[in-house]
């Protein structure tokens, strides 16, 4: 005659010493109040850890399948741990204006920073004369624009074509004054100038200028 092997029930998981139950019609599981055990049949309310009023607990039943952190109720939790409630989000109405906070300085209680004005320079100033005869000179205009060559300020770097001038010397009916062109470039921020006469297709530099000195000042 064989044994007659008899499997006793499995005991209902446990959290930290507290019964584990299910809330009906949620998966959610909570930990039932210090003192609750199994009952023996389903139940519609016990204290629990996250609402102590068993009146006001939701309905629950045991609870025999696997337990994980992540499958009990944050607010059980953190009762079972004695940790603080989060705080609750703050509402906010629609079509009122809030002020948005300060950010908090990274320079401390300093006085205001004074941000300089952009330093300017001395206007460029044309030759008025090359080889002993005047040179009248034309108002500066902005200068065209080469897209296949860098035009940028060698010394500045300032964006930019920069401007030019066109001056003349001489007349062209007179044999002992020729007449004779020159064109002079110059950067629009650092005032860096060259001027040149024209010669047949070259041109040869008469006058080179950097102004160091701020515009308005003596030196």
């Amino acid at each position: 005659m064989s044994a007659l092997a008899i499997e006793a029930p499995a005991a209902p998981p446990e959290w930290d010493g507290r019964l584990v139950v299910r809330a009906a019609g949620r998966p959610v599981l909570h930990i039932a109040g210090e003192g609750v055990t199994a009952p023996a049949e389903p139940v519609f309310t016990v204290p629990l850890e996250c609402v102590s009023d068993a009146e006001q607990a939701p309905g629950v039943r045991p609870w025999s399948g696997p337990v994980s952190e992540s499958s009990i109720c944050r607010a059980c939790l953190r009762a079972l741990r004695g940790e603080p409630e989060p705080e609750a989000p703050r509402l906010v109405l629609t079509g009122v204006a809030e002020a948005l906070p300060v950010p908090a300085s990274d320079r401390g209680p300093r006085r205001l920073w004074a941000v300089p004005d952009p330093q300017t320079y001395a206007e460029a100033p044309l030759p008025r004369e090359h080889g002993g005869r005047p040179i009248t000179w034309s108002a500066w205009t902005k200068a065209p624009v080469i897209h296949c060559y860098p035009n940028a300020c060698e010394w500045c770097s300032a964006p930019g074509a920069g401007e030019m001038a066109g001056g003349r010397q001489g007349n062209p009916m007179s044999r002992t004054d020729p007449l004779r062109r020159y064109v002079a470039y110059r950067c629009a921020a650092c005032q860096e100038m060259t001027a040149y006469e024209q010669v047949g297709a070259d041109l040869r530099t008469i006058k080179f200028h950097k102004s160091r000195a701020p515009k308005d000042s003596n030196g």
